[in-house]
């Protein structure tokens, strides 16, 4: 078999998928996305907002909340505010255990290392 013939049955086998392909697409195509979002299935349910309810207010911050991170004995947690400070919390007892000032008010995020329990700004 010469290299023109192989090129040519590669070329012959992927039209040969490709029209596989379109094939299967069309069978999942059935409806619009429009379609299926204004249909009451369970594509509402998914968009559905959780049910949200206050358990604690903890007060501290000056500026606006960028981040929140839970530690992993899921009693303790850190915020970052606009403020420039990262406060550690214990939210059982909606206490401040650490607040630490920083130089800048850029932290936009912050998180604690989930199985020793250290603080990553």
């Amino acid at each position: 078999m010469s290299e023109a013939e192989r090129i040519a049955a590669v070329k012959e086998k992927v039209a040969d998928l490709k029209s596989q392909i379109d094939a299967v697409r069309q069978e999942k195509n059935d409806k619009t996305m429009a379609a299926t979002a204004s249909a009451g299935g369970p594509l509402k349910e998914i968009r559905k907002p959780p049910s949200i309810k206050l358990r604690r207010h903890l007060k501290g911050h000056f500026g606006k909340v960028y981040a929140m991170h839970w530690a992993g004995d899921s009693e303790t947690l850190v915020s970052a505010s606009q403020d420039g400070k990262l406060i550690v919390w214990n939210a059982i007892t909606n206490l401040k255990t650490n607040a630490i000032a920083l130089r800048s008010s850029w932290v936009m995020t912050c998180a604690f290392e989930q199985s020793k329990g250290h603080l990553i700004a």
